[in-house]
């Protein structure tokens, strides 16, 4: 039940570091503090900061889609808890599929 980082075959053990610190941000303190902290500790700015946590896809592993099971992707550390509070959640292919359905009757 937490945050699985699926790093790109390109990633360094390096750059899976600076994604593994940038997604241990616990939504409880200043998220831009946060940023400058991990860009300080590497000294990368955050561009780098953020094309290399792109390159790695993040995912809750305990919210998935009620339809299929697909894991719940992550594009920012405030997604967290945004999407555990949800009752259920759908991924995006699912939801085209159930809007075409609806739609198509």
């Amino acid at each position: 039940m937490s945050i699985k980082l699926q790093p790109n075959m390109m990633q360094s053990p390096y750059d899976i570091k600076i994604c593994e610190d940038y997604w241990a941000y616990d939504n409880k303190g200043d998220y831009i503090a946060h940023v400058e902290t991990v860009c300080e500790k590497y000294e990368i700015s955050p561009q780098v900061l953020f094309k290399t946590i792109g390159e790695c896809f993040a995912y809750l592993d305990d919210v998935l889609c009620e339809y299929c099971g697909y894991v719940c992707p992550l594009q920012i550390p405030a997604d967290i808890p945004y999407m555990r509070s949800k009752e259920s959640w759908c991924c995006e292919v699912c939801e085209h599929a159930v809007w075409r359905e609806h739609n198509h009757r």
